[in-house]
């Protein structure tokens, strides 16, 4: 039975059990579904024979697990920890300091499937619950069946890192594993720029006075979202505005949510009005290029070799392409095509020159 950690009473007794720990398996749960800025609403933690749910909305002095995830001693396992890691420098100002992401090791070894509820069924028999996936993890008290939920995404994950381990030594991917943690623990928050132009994915096709108006509504949404922290699909989703782009009758509009329609009415009305005066939107400007501008065809040759070396090499390995090299990789080789191991060591992680330079450098001569 999970443990509900949310006095200070309950926070000492955790705190008591992962110090003494050398490793730790983590999982948060937020409100990402419901809120503009998305928080984490509770902390999943488990130690062999424990496992602890805490309550970071309970104004708890949480500095203490922080200092434990902080501890390079001390290995902190998540799956899929790339959000994670971001919303908790983000939100408590945390950094892990040994991170083994379960499902990087799932990617380099090649076991499938890789999310966790798959892995679990797959390696251990055990079918987790999803039902609470997108659960109001805001709302207290918490339910039994959200309980049960979060306490499973934790308590087999020591046993599933110890496999992928195993594996891993056997298969000489440790270093390879370890790299990409790393990599993942370094991340940083930075705040998701938002895109004035999405309007455009709810319909690609839309043209004319109802293209106006469906991006001043988009406008009107985002703003609102902002404004009152909700996620923007809870505002209003993507089928209402193009609904009330192209003109939809009623009070309110059939398809359009009535809670939406009495609260912004009238400025769906004014956004009508002014995009019938002004008539269509201009033409969209060019997408600026990037920095270093299209690639040379001495280069663009060079990154389709690259890519196809890349293709092979990971059907042989049994993994994903970007296991074996991201395009942003293989661009910058393309681009310095580099001639000798040094000059390549430039480019890549040890291991990888280790595994691949060989390769590399002969798919940049155009031999194989």
């Amino acid at each position: 039975m999970a443990e509900l950690v949310d006095t200070p009473e309950a926070l000492a007794s955790a705190i008591a059990a992962l110090r003494e720990a050398p490793a730790l398996a983590l999982d948060t749960e937020t409100d990402s579904f419901f809120a503009y800025r998305a928080r984490i609403c509770l902390l999943q933690v488990s130690v062999p024979g424990r496992d602890f749910l805490v309550d970071p909305l309970q104004g708890l002095d949480l500095a203490p697990l922080g200092a434990i995830l902080a501890d390079p001693a001390r290995e902190t396992v998540l799956h899929a920890a790339e959000n994670d890691v971001i919303l908790l420098k983000h939100q408590f100002g945390w950094r892990i300091g040994r991170l083994f992401d379960t499902q990087v090791a799932c990617f380099v070894l090649g076991w499938k499937p890789y999310s966790l509820a798959g892995i679990l069924e797959a390696r251990f028999g055990r079918k987790l619950d999803k039902s609470q996936q997108r659960s109001d993890w805001r709302q207290r008290p918490l339910s039994k069946e959200q309980i049960a939920y979060a306490a499973e995404d934790t308590c087999h994950l020591l046993d599933l890192a110890r496999e992928l381990k195993e594996g891993a030594s056997g298969a000489g991917r440790t270093e390879e594993i370890e790299s990409e943690c790393a990599r993942i623990a370094a991340r940083e928050w930075t705040p998701e720029p938002f895109d004035p132009e999405g309007f455009r994915r709810i319909d690609r096709d839309l043209r004319g006075v109802p293209q106006r108006i469906l991006r001043d509504l988009f406008l009107l949404r985002e703003k609102e979202a902002e404004k009152r922290n909700r996620a923007p699909y809870r505002i209003a989703p993507d089928s209402a505005l193009l609904t009330l782009a192209k003109g939809a009758a009623g009070s309110p509009p059939r398809g359009v949510p009535p809670s939406f329609w009495h609260r912004y009415k009238d400025d769906v009305r004014r956004i009508v009005a002014e995009a019938q005066r002004e008539g269509p939107l201009p033409p969209r400007p060019p997408p600026q290029r990037n920095d270093t501008g299209p690639l040379a065809p001495e280069a663009r040759e060079r990154f389709e070799r690259l890519r196809r070396w890349r293709a092979a090499a990971a059907g042989e390995r049994g993994v994903e392409t970007f296991v074996v090299a991201k395009n942003e990789m293989l661009l910058k080789i393309a681009l310095a095509a580099p001639a000798s191991f040094d000059a390549l060591a430039q480019h890549m992680e040890p291991f990888r020159l280790r595994e691949y330079g060989e390769a590399i450098l002969s798919a940049l001569r155009g031999a194989g």
